[in-house]
């Protein structure tokens, strides 16, 4: 039977604003807009993109190109030179970005603006005088944590500022978190993790391990949509018919390598999660989205973080007693680092476990959206009594 109930957002248009550097904003933002059509089937929705993100959701829902952020690099780590160097004319851009969205959605006045860390979405907002909310995993309170332990260097303390300053412009910003903080902040709205599917949504994993064609469970290696973990691919192929395991490699741009027989490379896939479900264990750069679909699909995970990247070392640094971290991607380390997460995985795994990450990440987020949206027409209702 369908339902008669009446929706809190009435045919409101919302315009998501997506990073294109790796996959991870994608697919999170993905979850957010599909938990978002579920509970209020009327919204419109308008993805403005570039690159990766561009290629993700222009077969999914109304897209729009705009400039953004270049983040070179194959080695790990980031090279703040080059990318200021690349993005030097982006403040230009990013006014330029914002009468494009305006004129190609010309038609699209959005009601709320969601962003990542394009700061386009905050130079629309306050064109069109709407709200913009900021979803994005780097958190200010952590940083405190981490700087008061270890040193920061340049880079790093760029990196804070940068997101700090862009945070103190949104009207509202969201981290998503692998744990909560216990007691709520004035600034910052914390979720849970934002996770595409749920395990128990997918198919028993022995029926998955027949549809995937696999005999033995494999060992995953994510380097999400970018070229950083290009290096870390190459050198786990050098070591890996050492090693008695299958690896799956995903993401990344490794075209025209000659992979040892225990390796299978897939660009992409949407079926990534099927195979996180079946798996043995992850190994993965310091993304916040591999993360916590491994957390949540309770996998040992080793991660080894960018370099410089401060988002993906915070990550790290707040799962050190869960994960096993590694700050050092050469061969000689990976020969080494990969036989000891292969022996201590069942152990890692009963830490995952035991700290049980919740996967609601996308509901409370549609929360925050419908108060929003519950203020706003409450302030119209009382513009129209004072009119009266």
């Amino acid at each position: 039977m369908q339902s008669t109930g009446i929706s809190t957002i009435i045919e409101m248009k919302i315009l998501f604003i997506v990073t294109g550097i790796g996959y991870g904003d994608s697919t999170r933002e993905h979850s957010n807009i599909v938990a978002l059509k579920e509970k209020h089937p009327d919204t419109k929705i308008l993805v403005a993109g570039y690159d990766n993100s561009l290629t993700y959701f222009q077969d999914k829902y109304e897209t729009i190109k705009i400039r953004g952020y270049k983040l070179p690099g194959k080695s790990m780590k980031i090279d703040i030179f080059r990318f200021g160097l690349r993005n030097i004319f982006l403040p230009a851009f990013w006014f330029i970005g914002t009468l494009k969205v305006r004129l190609e959605a010309f038609n699209f006045i959005p009601d709320l603006i969601v962003s990542d860390f394009e700061p386009v979405g905050i130079s629309l907002g306050k064109v069109l005088g709407r709200k913009c909310i900021v979803v994005f995993g780097y958190d200010p309170e952590l940083y405190k944590e981490y700087a008061s332990k270890h040193k920061v260097n340049i880079k790093m303390k760029i990196e804070a500022k940068y997101f700090e300053q862009l945070y103190n412009q949104a009207d509202i910003v969201v981290i998503p978190k692998f744990k909560k903080p216990k007691k709520r902040h004035l600034l910052y709205s914390y979720v849970n993790p934002v996770v595409r599917i749920k395990p128990e949504q997918l198919k028993p994993a022995k029926v998955l391990m027949k549809e995937l064609k696999l005999k033995k469970k494999p060992i995953l290696v994510m380097l999400g949509g970018s070229d950083f973990g290009t290096k870390l691919a190459k050198n786990i192929n050098r070591i890996a018919k050492q090693i008695k395991e299958n690896f799956i490699i995903f993401g990344g741009n490794l075209e025209g390598i000659k992979f040892s027989k225990n390796i299978t490379y897939i660009r992409y896939t949407p079926d990534f999660l099927k195979y996180l479900k079946i798996c043995k264990a992850v190994i993965t750069l310091g993304g916040q989205k591999t993360l916590s679909e491994a957390l949540v699909y309770q996998k040992p995970i080793l991660c080894y973080p960018i370099k410089d990247h401060i988002e993906q070392q915070l990550n790290a640094y707040e799962l050190r007693e869960v994960i096993m971290v590694s700050h050092n991607s050469s061969v000689n380390s990976v020969r080494e680092t990969i036989p000891l997460f292969i022996k201590n995985a069942k152990k890692l795994q009963k830490k995952v476990e035991k700290m049980d990450v919740q996967s609601n990440g996308s509901e409370e987020i549609v929360k925050i959206i419908d108060i929003i949206n519950k203020n706003k027409r409450k302030r119209k209702k009382r513009k129209i009594k004072k009119k009266r």
